[in-house]
């Protein structure tokens, strides 16, 4: 079974609110590309375990399958103003292997 992208998010969430990224180190490739923040999978498990960025909100899918799984959740950036993440992460074997998103402030 793959990863959902439920998943995928609540893995972030745990990392980003208690520094702990076992979960996502999990389930994501040892050759992980977060292609959109230029961070390979070291530098996104470092990232996530210190950011200021938090997860607020429910994960909505709008896509799954084997290879591919996509939707959007809201987040608080570092300076508190609130987002929204849309994201398409792409699988091989069940894990995350690349990872593209935009986040955009919300209205």
């Amino acid at each position: 079974m793959s990863v959902t992208w439920e998943q995928f998010v609540d893995a972030f969430k745990v990392g980003s609110d208690t520094g702990n990224v076992e979960q996502l180190a999990s389930i994501i490739t040892e050759d992980f590309d977060w292609a959109t923040s230029d961070m390979d999978r070291a530098a996104t498990l470092s990232w996530t375990s210190g950011t200021s960025f938090r997860i607020n909100g429910d994960a909505e899918t709008l896509y799954e399958n084997e290879e591919v799984i996509a939707g959007t959740h809201p987040v608080l950036d570092d300076e508190g103003k609130q987002n929204l993440v849309m994201g398409v992460a792409r699988l091989r074997d069940g894990k995350v292997y690349r990872y593209d998103h935009l986040r955009r402030l919300s209205a």
